[in-house]
């Protein structure tokens, strides 16, 4: 079992805990009351309070999108539950200490459930979450056979809101709860606390959780017209975002088998609860069939993968053989144009790179304030994705959100060239305005160009000075930026060798698991191959450039897209 300590979240809960007052139990001994029930109807109020949260941290003040969740909870346009009139009937609005402790536990694993029960607090529903064991594995949210041998039911319960948050958080055997090994579990079984849905409009929706079986969790935010689904996603340091897209999930691993015990990941629906015998119990799988439960997603993949090396398995008109385009496919309502897309996927990687600069700004102050982080290399149960080192390392290095943007990069230009294959009568695009292909790829390279030079990302070097990059100098050095938090800002932005920009650069000696230390650059040098992983690992990381890929697993968008005019 992963022990508790291998989270910073647990530690930084500490003084929330110790904050939150220890109010006496009401007569009934629940965490907060009683006063509605989940329907079809409490869903829909449940989506319209997530999508307005998303629609603030997208088009909001710079306040609001950068907001963590007590910001959110506390901010009474985000927050529709400060509003009387949508609240209704419901709960009083949280203390200070719980916003302190909401925005302290906030993590990917935990954001799905903790926005599901902050709403089921505020309107008085009933809630239950699950505590889940393991069969096999080191770390439960890698391991097989997840499954829950008890529950925290909001009813009966000895304490407050706060404490039923704390008491959630508490796993068996010393280890932890609450993450996305929570999700990671058959949906044959009962009680667990999530079920996968039906991909449809009626059931995908602002609220829905997405699970990547890497080990990472967001939530929908928002379904366009086209079809593409935006998130609001959230990181080890609390920080919420709302970038993503299905490049999030290129992919579900679950149907590289027929083992439905194995069909987890995907986009899923926290289970909801209702009272009987004078406790709060989950819906079972049955009741949970009005609210989307169905393994249509995965059957309908291991046909799509049928098709795949053919001419693909055609569904609403369009030919599809990735998950993301099954996605697409099943929601869109209208057609998309080009350079459209093309525009706001810039306006999104921008917003990604800039919420970087600031991210690895703070992690270069904490390690001169408190010192080099340890790297996990030649770990049995730790590597550069999920590791100890006090929380540090976890905390402040970048590998898993790098995955993301270079995975939201080659989303685009994987759009892109679908859009060009399609010209002209591709079912979904809009191609008004283009006479020729030649004509749209020339159109879609230039406003390319055009976009990412106007996107611009100021980084503070090691003298603490502004340096710029445009979104064409990070596109040139996507696969130099370093992930290691100990490197200086000029290489975590993959300042070229020889470069002014690498003038008077800092530099701490890399202490590693083995004890050895490295310098800097032969540690940058070392963890190139560490950069070209398309996904998240959850294998031990070694720094062996013969046990690591040698180049990057796609090339860059020019390249791509000007094959198309041979």
């Amino acid at each position: 079992m992963v022990k508790i300590n291998r989270r910073n979240f647990l530690k930084s809960a500490v003084l929330p805990l110790i904050l939150i007052p220890k109010n006496a139990s009401s007569s009934d001994s629940q965490a907060w009351l009683h006063i509605n029930q989940w329907n079809k109807q409490e869903f829909e109020k449940y989506s319209k309070w997530v999508e307005n949260i998303y629609d603030f941290k997208r088009n909001g003040t710079s306040p609001q999108k950068m907001a963590r969740f007590g910001r959110i909870i506390d901010d009474n346009e985000m927050n529709l539950l400060n509003n009387e009139n949508f609240l209704e009937n419901g709960n009083p609005h949280v203390s200070k200490s719980e916003m302190s402790l909401l925005t302290s536990v906030t993590h990917c694993g935990s954001f799905p459930m903790l926005m599901s029960l902050y709403y089921s607090y505020r309107r008085g529903l009933p809630a239950v979450v699950s505590k889940i064991q393991m069969k096999k594995g080191g770390d439960i949210r890698y391991s097989s056979g997840n499954h829950p041998v008890g529950h925290v039911r909001s009813k009966p319960f000895e304490g407050d809101f706060g404490d039923f948050i704390l008491s959630a958080l508490e796993g068996n055997s010393g280890g932890y709860n609450f993450v996305s090994g929570n999700f990671r579990t058959s949906p044959n079984l009962e009680a667990t606390d999530s079920l996968p849905i039906a991909i449809t409009r009626e059931f995908l929706k602002p609220g829905i959780m997405a699970y990547n079986a890497d080990g990472h969790c967001l939530v929908v935010g928002k379904v366009d017209d086209s079809g593409e689904v935006h998130f609001l996603d959230s990181h080890p340091d609390h920080s919420i975002t709302f970038n993503q897209t299905l490049s999030a999930l290129p992919l579900i691993n679950s149907t590289s088998t027929d083992n439905i015990d194995s069909w987890y990941d995907g986009f899923k629906i926290i289970r909801l609860a209702k009272i009987a015998d004078e406790k709060s119990i989950p819906f079972s799988n049955e009741e949970m069939k009005q609210f989307g439960f169905s393994l249509e997603q995965y059957e309908t993949m291991i046909k799509i993968k049928a098709f795949a090396d053919k001419t693909g398995f055609e569904i609403n008109g369009k030919k599809v053989k990735f998950y993301p385009q099954f996605i697409r496919a099943r929601l869109q309502q209208g057609k998309e144009a080009p350079l459209s897309y093309l525009e706001l996927s810039c306006q999104e990687l921008g917003s990604m790179f800039r919420e970087r600069a600031s991210f690895v700004q703070e992690g270069w102050k904490n390690v001169l304030e408190y010192g080099s982080i340890e790297f996990p290399n030649d770990s049995a149960t730790e590597n550069i994705y999920q590791a100890d080192s006090a929380g540090r390392w976890e905390v402040w290095s970048s590998p898993s959100s790098d995955v993301d943007r270079r995975q939201k990069y080659n989303y685009l230009a994987t759009r892109l060239e679908e859009m060009i294959e399609g010209f002209p009568n591709a079912t979904g695009f809009d191609y008004q305005g283009f006479s020729s292909k030649k004509e749209l790829v020339k159109r879609l390279l230039e406003k390319k160009n055009e976009l990412f030079s106007n996107e611009i990302i100021f980084y503070k070097n090691s003298k603490e000075e502004d340096v710029p990059l445009t979104l064409i100098d990070v596109e040139k050095r996507l696969f130099d930026l370093s992930f290691d938090p100990n490197h200086c800002p000029e290489l975590r932005w993959g300042a070229p060798e020889n470069s002014p920009e690498r003038t008077n650069m800092k530099l701490i000696n890399v202490q590693l698991k083995t004890g050895e230390f490295l310098t800097t650059l032969k540690s940058y040098d070392l963890e190139r191959g560490l950069r070209y992983y398309p996904e998240r690992q959850t294998t031990p990381t070694s720094l062996d450039p013969e046990k690591n890929p040698k180049e990057p697993p796609f090339k860059l968008i020019e390249e791509r897209l000007e094959k198309y005019l041979e």
